[in-house]
């Protein structure tokens, strides 16, 4: 996931002495995944086959965040990411979980 100005990062508190930070920040992130995944009815972060718009093979690989969005809205198109490919969620004909 990129650096861009729309990116959703976690802190890492290291002076507290809570040793459970980097577990609370793994399970921010999959909230935060798990909010994505039901607003958009997509599978990021699960391997899948993706056949695009305009594109006459179907991808497969994990289906990534190429950057986070600035809000859990729907009507946005998420930027999403397969084996270095970024693309549009609005570009997706058909979306399958593979194993």
């Amino acid at each position: 996931m990129d650096g861009g100005a729309g990116t959703v990062q976690g802190i890492f508190d290291f002076e507290s002495g809570n040793a459970d930070g980097i577990e609370n920040w793994r399970r921010e992130r999959e909230a935060f995944l798990a909010s994505v995944r039901e607003a958009w009815g997509l599978p990021v972060g699960r391997r899948v086959r993706v056949m695009l718009t305009g594109i006459d093979r179907e991808l497969e690989g994990l289906l990534e965040l190429a950057r986070h969005p600035a809000a859990v809205d729907r009507r946005l198109p998420l930027d999403l990411r397969i084996a270095g490919m970024t693309f549009a969620s609005v570009e997706i004909e058909r979306c399958r979980v593979i194993s």
